[in-house]
């Protein structure tokens, strides 16, 4: 049973394959918040892989995510989420991003645990 609690950090360093020019998601060489999210979205999957029962994943479902300060290539940008909510499949992380000039960014992310068979034929029966 997953259990409120549980906390994993990550870590990325900031090239210029990750800035916002490079992802499209702004112009300037500075950490892009698309490359932030994915940041977080890896450190609370690895949080819940060693709980899982085979056959089982999880899927982002929800980002409140606040990108406050800006880092630069070449910095490595820190990750920490900590569980402090696990309903039944549902799992609700508490998030810290900073670097080695403090906070980058924090907030809330959302994943649900679920059968990987079940998700792959519900996403394989959208198909056009």
């Amino acid at each position: 049973m997953i259990r409120a609690g549980i906390i994993n950090e990550g870590k990325m360093n900031v090239t210029e394959e990750s800035t916002a020019a490079e992802w499209g998601s702004g112009t300037l060489p500075v950490f892009a918040t698309p490359a932030m999210i994915l940041l977080v979205e890896r450190t609370a999957s690895e949080c819940l892989m060693p709980f899982l029962k085979e056959g089982e994943s999880t899927v982002g479902t929800s980002l409140d995510i606040r990108h406050s300060a800006p880092s630069v290539v070449g910095s490595e940008v820190f990750c920490r989420v900590e569980l402090v909510e696990a309903d039944r499949s549902r799992m609700v992380f508490d998030v810290k991003v900073w670097d080695s000039a403090g906070e980058v960014g924090s907030g809330k992310h959302e994943r649900f645990v679920v059968n990987n068979e079940k998700f792959m034929a519900r996403a394989d029966s959208r198909k056009g």
